[in-house]
């Protein structure tokens, strides 16, 4: 803990400064008259006025001179002039001879020795001035020993720079990673914007070189674009076009604000946006948004409305008052904003999974509906054989005792048939019941020995539709798994091979169903599945009969390799379509 406060103290003494520090004083001239030189300009020392943080220096026309005034008393010393960005004229300073560049931690330090006995305390330079310096430039007199200490404490703020963005790129390439494997557009937007703020702070921290025209260009279109992102990210991530449709619109009109103002950047070179301070202004249209969507009960939101406010907050600050306290909580407000905002989409794809259980635990409802349904069809045609027998059994007794001739053991032998029916039909309820019977734990079966007992179930029907199955066994063994989600799930291809041959009229409708060891193949003779739709059919809610849930097979797919740890695939032969599961 006390190496993270040193290194924070560190962060502040540097980007706030330590006036303390300073052995003297910098002020600006600017004059347009080419004639001057340093003998003239000593004259002129009243002109001179404290240097502005947003001064450009980018009059072509004019000249920029330096007055560098050392504190009252002094002492005599190697000092070092700092002037980031910008460089001086050698020729024109007094005791030039005792003038060395450093090249360490800054870009411009030179170093001079100061005698007080001789040396005067007020120095005149001209400036070499860019096109475009930095709207904050760095100008300060130290001691030698002063600047090794602030340039140790450089090295540190560009060691905590470089983890926060660091920081920040990395939630981006983790975000764009998520959206890879998702196709959530909130994270491909959300992974783009911080990639773009990331780039504006190595601007903003000097990173990366800024000290011209270009480089002012370039970021205020890094900017430009990590805003047109986050309104997208924030359109991705409330879903407004559904839940918020008027405040859809203007963000649409955000939209075509930011594009205009990026067109004109490049035409013209200026940001109208950046000119005016109103990045901090466009972001607080996000927390308006955040805060309605928080207030209709979308708890993410309240991730999104901390870390977006430390993040415009820090924009805000910096924008306004950057002369007072540098970038230190731009850095910070970046940091928090990447954060929450990574929370923030966390939660939701909480909210969106725990909704999809919901609906798979529907689905898994919806199929067991389906296949009650197919179940029970197929016990009415077991039954009708049995009922009509019975019927036949009743009028044939009713018969015998209008003519007189019912004795006790045709009655014996027609109530005795009749129990063989009434037997095999409560067999059948028993069968039924066992088929659905929830068993949580795996039991050891022969695979043959559950394919037969799934055959009686569908027997009857598949009678009634004249469809001919052929059960080859290869080679029968017995597995340890889950019994009945295996006879839902050849209850399940044998119901929908039976209703595409239906369907497509075959004229001698087949099924065969071979077990081989570990797999079973079921396949049919209704000329197979349009290519064009074959890797959709295991999609939840997709089906080409109609009236039909879609669920089918997309449920038996879920039942063989989520719980049974098998595998389901289909494809198609010359007579028709092939499923195969492996367990």
């Amino acid at each position: 803990m006390q190496k993270i406060i040193f290194l924070l103290s560190l962060l502040v003494s540097v980007v706030y400064g330590d006036s303390n520090l300073s052995a003297g004083k910098l002020f600006i001239y600017k004059t347009t008259d080419k004639t001057l030189e340093l003998n003239t300009i000593k004259s002129r020392h009243n002109l001179f006025e404290d240097i502005l943080d947003d001064e450009k220096f980018d009059d072509n026309n004019a000249t920029y001179w330096i007055q560098l005034r050392l504190n009252k008393g002094v002492a005599s010393g190697e000092y070092v002039v700092i002037c980031e960005d910008i460089d001086f004229d050698l020729s024109s300073m007094q005791n030039r001879q005792n003038l060395h560049k450093i090249s360490l931690g800054y870009s411009n330090s030179y170093s001079f020795f100061y005698d007080k006995s001789r040396d005067a305390k007020v120095y005149y330079f001209r400036l070499v001035a860019p096109k475009m310096a930095r709207l904050y430039t760095n100008f300060t007199v130290l001691t030698i020993d002063n600047f090794y200490k602030k340039t140790t404490e450089y090295f540190y703020y560009l060691f905590i720079c470089g983890v926060i963005i660091g920081l920040i790129m990395m939630t981006a390439l983790y975000n764009g990673a998520v959206y890879y494997y998702n196709k959530e557009k909130s994270f491909l937007y959300y992974a783009l914007m911080q990639l773009f703020i990331a780039l504006t702070l190595m601007y903003a921290t000097g990173l990366v070189e800024y000290s011209t025209q270009a480089h002012k260009v370039q970021f205020d279109m890094l900017n430009l674009i990590g805003f047109l992102f986050a309104t997208l990210f924030t359109r991705a991530f409330f879903d407004t076009s559904r839940y918020l449709n008027k405040w859809n619109k203007i963000l649409y009109i955000y939209i075509f604000i930011i594009v205009l103002d990026m067109l004109y950047l490049f035409i013209i070179g200026e940001s109208i946006v950046s000119k005016f301070k109103l990045f901090s202004i466009l972001g607080l249209i996000y927390l308006v948004i955040g805060y309605i969507r928080y207030k209709q009960g979308f708890k993410p939101a309240k991730f999104f409305l901390i870390g977006w406010s430390a993040l415009i907050l820090s924009i805000f600050l910096t924008e306004y008052f950057e002369r007072y306290i540098g970038l230190s909580l731009l850095l910070l407000g970046s940091a928090i904003e990447a954060i929450l905002l990574a929370v923030a989409l966390a939660y939701n794809i909480k909210l969106i999974n725990d909704e999809k259980e919901q609906q798979k635990e529907l689905m898994v409802h919806q199929s067991k509906l389906a296949s009650m349904g197919e179940m029970i069809g197929n016990i009415a045609h077991q039954w009708r054989q049995p009922l009509a027998y019975l019927s036949y059994n009743f009028m044939t007794l009713k018969e015998a005792g209008n003519q007189n001739i019912l004795d006790s053991k045709f009655l014996n032998k027609k109530l005795d048939e009749a129990t063989t029916q009434l037997e095999f039909m409560s067999q059948t309820i028993d069968d039924f019941k066992d088929f659905y019977a929830p068993n949580k734990d795996k039991e050891l079966f022969s695979l043959s020995h559950a394919t037969e007992q799934t055959l009686e179930l569908m027997e009857n029907s598949l009678q009634h539709d004249k469809i001919e199955v052929k059960l080859n066994i290869l080679e029968d063994i017995e597995i340890e798994n889950y019994k009945n989600e295996y006879k839902q799930v050849l209850l399940n291809l044998l119901a929908n091979a039976k209703d595409v041959l239906v369907q497509r009229d075959i004229k001698t409708p087949k099924i065969n169903i071979t077990i081989n060891k570990k797999t079973i193949t079921i396949s049919d003779n209704a000329g197979g599945i349009d290519i064009k739709i074959i890797t959709r059919i295991f999609e939840p809610y997709f089906s080409t009969k109609e009236g039909s849930s879609g669920i089918g097979l997309y449920m038996s797919k879920m039942i063989v390799e989520k719980n049974m740890g098998g595998v389901l695939k289909v494809e198609n032969d010359l007579e028709g379509a092939v499923f195969t599961l492996v367990l």
